[in-house]
């Protein structure tokens, strides 16, 4: 059974994993369409088509437009996009989990073992924060956004805690 403190606890918990799950899961929808338009342009601009299309325009396009190929190319291998949408996609998948086990243990706060379960859940979030802190942005602008977003499911607008 937990007591006030600890159900408190378990409240302002389910919020922020429910906002960084969120988070996480909008940084991997963003960084997925980066991947997506950055493969598109490449693509067609290395296809046949593009190059009938450039073939009547002065000489220097298609060197220009060939440049910019490579700089997408190795901006997206630089900056690892397929690295990144697969580990935001992992602590979004994380923290949906965290928000969901808070969740139930909101609902069943008076079990006998809810206790140990709030520690469990609680050990839980060491992993994704310490990939979240080292892999990920901190945008605190779109975190605050999902925050806001979260509040307001839970008419709690307004309210930071």
């Amino acid at each position: 059974m937990l007591n006030e403190f600890q159900v408190n606890k378990v409240w302002e918990n389910m919020l922020a994993a429910e906002a960084r799950s969120l988070y996480f899961a909008d940084l991997t929808s963003r960084y997925t369409r980066r991947k997506q338009w950055i493969t598109g342009t490449t693509f067609f601009l290395s296809s046949g088509a593009a190059a009938t299309l450039l073939g009547k325009l002065p000489q220097w396009v298609p060197l220009v437009l060939a440049t910019a190929v490579a700089v997408l190319s190795a901006y997206s291998i630089a900056v690892g996009l397929d690295r990144k949408i697969g580990t935001m996609a992992k602590l979004h998948s994380a923290w949906n989990q965290i928000a969901v086990d808070y969740d139930r243990l909101w609902n069943h706060a008076s079990d006998d073992n809810a206790e140990s379960q709030l520690g469990e859940v609680m050990r839980r979030e060491k992993e994704p924060s310490e990939l979240a802190t080292t892999e990920a942005p901190n945008d605190q602008v779109l975190l605050g956004k999902w925050q806001e977003h979260v509040f307001s499911m839970y008419h709690l607008t307004g309210q930071h805690g």
